[in-house]
Formats: C-alpha cells, sequence, structure tokens
C-alpha cells in the first residue's frame, strides 16, 4: 500500500508540475495575437480561457491528489515530521500565492493588451515554478 500511496502522490506532483509548464507554452504561443500583434484577440482569448478553465479543473484534481495521498503517507507510513509539515506548507504556500496573483495581477486583464501588461502571466509562472523547485529541493536535498 505504502508504494501504492508514493506512486500516486509523485503522480499527481508531476501532473500539477506538467500542467504549469504546459500552459506557460499556451500562454507563449498565443502572446502575439493577444497582445494586437496578429490574429483575433477575441478569438484567441476566449480560447485561452477555456484552455485555463479545463487546466483549472484537472490541476484541481491532481492538487487534491497531492494532499490527500501526502496525508495518508503521514499518518500511516512516514509520520508527522518537521519535513512533512514543511512540504505540506509549501503545497499550502504555493496555492494562496498563486491564487493571490491571479486576482491582482492575471483577472484584471482584457485582450488586446499591451505586451508589458501580458508579461504578468510570465510572472504567475515564476511563483509557481519557484515553489516546485523549491519543494523539490526540500524533499531531494532537505532531508
Amino acid at each position: 500500500m505504502y508504494q501504492f500511496l508514493l506512486l500516486i502522490h509523485v503522480t499527481c506532483f508531476a501532473l500539477w508540475m506538467g500542467a504549469v509548464a504546459a500552459s506557460l507554452l499556451v500562454v507563449r504561443t498565443l502572446e502575439p495575437r493577444l497582445t494586437g500583434v496578429t490574429g483575433d484577440a477575441t478569438t484567441d482569448a476566449n480560447l485561452l480561457r477555456a484552455y485555463i478553465r479545463q487546466e483549472v479543473k484537472f490541476v484541481d484534481v491532481v492538487f487534491a491528489g497531492v494532499l490527500v495521498s501526502g496525508i495518508m503517507l503521514a499518518q500511516l507510513y512516514t509520520g508527522w515530521t518537521p519535513w512533512v509539515l514543511t512540504k505540506i506548507g509549501l503545497f499550502i504556500a504555493q496555492f494562496v500565492a498563486t491564487m493571490a496573483y491571479i486576482q491582482v495581477f492575471i483577472r484584471p486583464l482584457t485582450y488586446p493588451c499591451l505586451p508589458h501588461h501580458y508579461r504578468r502571466w510570465y510572472g504567475l509562472f515564476a511563483v509557481s515554478l519557484s515553489f516546485f523547485a523549491v519543494t523539490l529541493l526540500v524533499v531531494f536535498f532537505g532531508r
């Protein structure tokens, strides 16, 4: 059972990180069209919103998978060590930081927008990917 929970935990974490990386590629691909350089910004903005809606549904599931499997691993096998609590704290901090950034910087965007406004998307990815990097450093090198 331990191996199965660990597989779920690691797989959900990898899927979560992969979804963020995929979103970065989508946002980068749509940049010229959503900054008014080329294309129909309205259609592309709707495409981006539809993609993000689907990505959020997916990330909600894998985020829950990471937390639930991590809690089960701690409760049943590893115990509630400082490293487990740190990791859970990092996951919660990442979620809060991401949601706050979206609320403040991403939601107000309208398309087409100026390129320097569109770059706010990259700040969002910097926040998420930085938290992933810190989490991986804690997990692999912090023990």
